[in-house]
Order: C-alpha cells, then structure tokens, then sequence
C-alpha cells in the first residue's frame, strides 16, 4: 500500500477538509459513517435498472473482454457475465434512506450537489482506471473494495475498449487502500482513480456537477421566455463613431469594427447581468431531473392546511433540493441578512428542478426552515392571517406539484 498518512483522515471536520482537499487532493475518510447500514440491496438496485425512466448501466469484464450496456434491463442473465458491476445513477430520487446519504456532505452548496449513484459489483469486478470532471465521496456499504488514486496529468493515454467506456492506460498511486463498510473516498474531478471490489459489495457514489462556462450559457438560454423581457435589439445611430468618424465611409462593409464588437458584447452582458438572467441561472442550476411525481387528484388549500392542523406531516419527496440566492454583497453575518434575499418587488423567490416559487418576503425566513427540514410538521404559529394563507397556498403548490408528499 502506498497511502500517506496525510491522505487518511481519522475523524473528519467539514471545515478541514474545505481547506486543504475540496477540489484540491484525494483523501480517505475512515469510518465516514460510523455502524453504517446498506439502505437498499443489490435486488432494489436490480430493480430500479428495469424502470425506463432509470438511468443504469451494467459493465463487465469477461474472457480478457470488456464489456457495457445501457439499461433498461429485463434480462441480468445475459450481460452479468465474468465479474460485472451494475451502475444505477440518481437513486436519492427514488428512495428515501439514499437521498439522506447526501446530508452527510450538506455543507456543499445544493446548487452543486448532482446525485446519488448506486453500484453493486462481484468479487474482482471493477470499471477500469479512468478520471471524471467531477467531485465525488464514494462512501462503502457491504463488503469491501480496493481503490488506487492518482494525480493529474495532460499525457494520460486515454483508450476505449468498448464505446460506453472512456478508460486511462494506468497511473502512479498516491492512495491505495481497502475500503471497509461506513468508510468513504473523496476524489477531485481530473484524478484519474481505480476500484476494485475484494468481496461482493455496495458503493454510494455522490457526486457533484461544475457546468462550464459554454454549458451554463447555454442552460440559462433555455429559459429564453425568461429573458425576452429584459433584451434590447442593438441600435447604431452613432455609426459614424463607432466605424471610426473621419475614415468612416473609407472602411470596407465587410468589416466589423472593434468598436461595433465591443458593443454588441457589451449589449449581451448587459442581458447576463439583468434580473431576468438571475433567474434563469437559478432556474438552471436547480434542475435534478427529477421524476414527475404530479398529483393526479390536484389537492386544495383547505385540504392541506386540515391535513397540517390534524398533526399529519407532510415529507420533502426524494432527491429534492431546492436554491434560492442571496443578494446580500457581504453576508458573513447570516443574522444581518435575514431579508436580503427577497428582491426589490418584496417577493421571495426559490427554485426547484427548474421551477421557480414565490412567496411574500416577510415569509422568506418560514420558508427557508420549511425548504431545509425533510417535513413540515405544522403551520408556523407566529403567522398573521393572511401570511397562513400565503404559507398553505405555497405547501399546496409544491405538493401538488410532487416536491412534497403525503403518506397514505
């Protein structure tokens, strides 16, 4: 085993690992989840990878071959061959127990968190050496695995032995270590890492998404409703400055002038910076693809508010994670900037899968207790009564909606 000491944590303090390994170097985190207990098995996985709607994958390595397919699946026998992994993504959407996983690492923002993705691999199995643009904690249920993790570098050569898998030809270790149930892995996107499994078990992958600039621009153009209130079409009535006044009509038509180019940039920052692009950004950043969970019988606002008044709670479905920004320039004092949140109209505005929802402002404080706690229990009793209409419209609607449900 070639792991330091300074690669190992033995108790883990979020304020630590922030500093010296987020986004920065690899690390083991022993007993990240101390007397850990699977929260769904290899069946429920088998399970979910039937659904259409489920993003899964088994890949394999069988006679010197590899070995990948794309779920759904209706038959395992055919492709659980040699030492095979299936690979579930987005299970916190589906199952309670494994969306909660991602509270153990709630201290990054939601606006970050991707999802939870489920493995469950045979004794040798494995998906090859490779790097991802991701962060992930790789926390271990049943069984045990071996990972080796390296350092980035430009001249890894990369290969493809099958067109679902995007592999590297090896690398030096840093870490090399055996992972034992409750213990977890974080890994910075561009390391190139390697798992294998010693005994038949379960991994929890949760992973983090980092858009690029080009794919967050074009994310925040795909509310392009959204934005047609704040664009302006470009106008030149002073063309002759901008072609360059005395030599203006000496310059050839086929030119753009850098003066014009400035101004059309300028125009499309403009667009970027209006509070209408805000809102498109959050709008993007707050997608899960969630599944469409829509009541079919559409609840009222008196049937929500009896449900809450006869003590029946009403839970935050799987997965859902819900943004909202803060406007405040200096906010290192939360108790300072309890209101600064709400927008010049007086409207609390956040967003989830896409969507946004409003509220009054002087209910932004309710809802953020509400947003952050995995059920409402009750009806805030510090509410006048208009703002308990306001509260109740607002559960009705994310309910109906399929973001918060009630038990049966």
């Amino acid at each position: 085993m070639t792991t330091t000491n300074k690669h190992i944590l033995d108790v883990f303090d979020p304020q630590t690992f922030l500093q010296e390994y987020w986004q920065k170097a690899p690390c083991v985190i022993k007993q990240f989840i101390p007397d850990f207990t699977d929260p769904i098995d290899e069946h429920d996985l088998a399970g979910l990878a039937q659904e259409e709607e489920v993003d899964s994958r088994i890949v394999s390595f069988n006679e010197g071959e590899w070995q990948a397919t794309q779920g759904p699946f209706d038959d395992f026998e055919k492709v659980c061959a040699g030492k095979w992994t299936i690979l579930v993504q987005g299970v916190d959407r589906y199952i309670n127990e494994v969306s909660e996983l991602a509270e153990q690492v709630k201290f990054i923002p939601n606006w970050r968190f991707d999802d939870v993705m489920v493995s469950y691999s045979v004794t040798g199995a494995g998906v090859g050496a490779h790097t991802d643009e991701y962060d992930v904690f790789i926390v271990q249920g049943k069984g045990s695995r071996r990972w080796q993790v390296g350092l980035p570098k430009d001249n890894y050569k990369h290969i493809s032995p099958h067109p679902l898998l995007k592999l590297i030809d090896g690398f030096e270790s840093i870490i090399d270590y055996e992972l034992q149930t409750g213990d977890a892995i974080y890994i910075p996107p561009k390391h190139p890492h390697k798992g294998q499994t010693l005994s038949d078990c379960l991994n929890y992958s949760i992973g983090f998404r980092a858009p690029t600039n080009l794919e967050l621009l074009q994310g925040v153009f795909d509310y392009g409703e959204t934005l047609s209130e704040a664009q302006t079409r470009y106008s030149d009535p002073n063309l002759l400055e901008l072609r360059g006044q005395v030599n203006a009509l000496k310059v050839s038509g086929a030119e753009v002038s850098n003066q014009e180019l400035t101004q059309l940039k300028n125009s499309m920052l403009a667009l970027l910076e209006s509070a209408q692009a805000q809102q498109a950004i959050l709008s993007f950043l707050s997608r899960q693809a969630l599944p469409d969970s829509k009541l079919e019988y559409v609840l009222t606002c008196n049937e929500v508010s009896d449900l809450l008044v006869a003590g029946k709670p009403i839970y935050k479905a799987p997965g859902v994670k819900p943004i909202y920004a803060s406007t405040c320039k200096n906010d290192t004092l939360h108790a300072q900037n309890a209101k600064c949140e709400a927008n010049a109209s007086g409207i609390f505005q956040f967003f989830i899968d896409g969507e946004v929802f409003e509220i009054d402002a002087s209910l932004a404080e309710t809802v953020k207790d509400i947003i952050a706690q995995d059920a409402i229990l009750t009806c805030p009793n510090n509410l006048t009564p208009i703002q308990q209409t306001q509260f109740f419209s607002l559960v009705t609607e994310l309910v109906n909606a399929g973001y918060w449900y009630v038990e049966e």
